[in-house]
């Protein structure tokens, strides 16, 4: 896709000042965490810089047909910086996002001012042991094995540790279960984890997704990649809601689709699951433009003589 950033009407501004200032307000203590729906959130750090991670779309053949996986656009969001993970539809929408910078499949540090980011190349899972016959339908339908050796780069994967508000938050992607042990070390401590759990296994099984938090042992652990009402096209890829996993650990069900989280509240738990089941971040019923409700009848207008303005 080519590059859409000449048609945005942002500018370097925020990104100069979080350069030379740090970010661009004052700290609040606090990291911001929005969901807006399959595995796109977006983070506000305690400096105000926005990242975005892994916005979605439909394939473009299937925007007119049955086999849409979302019943929208995702929402024309502004951000600092976009990061997508992997080279899916469902993650790398990047035309949906006003971004000043965009770090796609990302790997390796970088720096701005009250964030690191930390991209670690890894692998996209293959076999995920869910409901449905993953591998085996990748092969039929594209006549390439998902697993290596023989993977392309849309089964590569780059888990995001991102460091801000003395937060270690990691973006797991679409990441295979198991990687090699330098991945887990490379991750380290983990207060937020966002995991691609759902009760099909379309990513990561109930199995998987407990092996997957033991071993990251995240103090608060937030589902992604399930289906939301409203949002994604019901069955779409076979994508079901997360609530029983949900409910098999300890868990808050979140009232919004928003959670502030600081070092201190983050403390206070230990693989604690917070799931914003179908709340995203924005109106997937939106009033039409132009329409008011009112229980008022309005005026009927006076006739005009509209034609006169022609007149010479």
């Amino acid at each position: 896709m080519p590059s859409l950033a000449h048609h945005q009407t942002s500018n370097n501004d925020r990104m100069i000042a979080a350069q030379v200032l740090g970010g661009v307000r004052k700290s609040t203590d606090e990291v911001k965490i929005e969901f807006f729906g399959n595995m796109a959130v977006k983070l506000t750090s305690p400096r105000g810089l926005e990242l975005f991670v892994d916005p979605w779309r439909n394939l473009p053949a299937f925007q007119h047909t049955s086999n849409m996986w979302f019943q929208l656009d995702l929402p024309y969001t502004r951000a600092d910086i976009a990061l997508v993970t992997h080279c899916h539809h469902d993650h790398d929408a990047i035309d949906r996002l006003d971004a000043t910078m965009v770090l796609d499949r990302m790997v390796g540090s970088f720096e701005i001012g009250d964030v690191k980011i930390v991209g670690i190349a890894d692998k996209h899972v293959c076999e995920p042991q869910g409901k449905y016959a993953y591998r085996s339908m990748v092969i039929e339908a594209t006549g390439h094995d998902p697993c290596e050796p023989g993977d392309t780069l849309q089964w590569n994967n780059s888990i995001y540790v991102i460091e801000t508000g003395g937060l270690r938050i990691v973006h797991w992607g679409d990441n295979r279960q198991n990687p090699h042990d330098y991945v887990w070390e490379m991750i380290g401590e983990v207060d937020v984890a966002f995991l691609p759990v759902s009760d099909d296994g379309h990513i990561l099984s109930h199995r998987w997704a407990d092996i997957v938090m033991e071993r990251m042992n995240p103090r608060i652990a937030i589902p992604t990649h399930y289906s939301v009402a409203g949002v994604n096209v019901a069955n779409a890829g076979g994508v079901e809601s997360a609530i029983q996993w949900v409910e098999s650990h300890e868990h808050t069900m979140l009232p919004s689709a928003s959670l502030l989280v600081s070092p201190e509240s983050a403390r206070k738990y230990k693989q604690h699951v917070f799931y914003f089941g179908d709340h995203v971040a924005f109106d997937v019923h939106p009033q039409v433009p132009g329409f008011v409700r009112s229980t008022e009848l309005p005026a009927v207008p006076e006739p005009l003589k509209v034609w006169e303005r022609f007149e010479v």
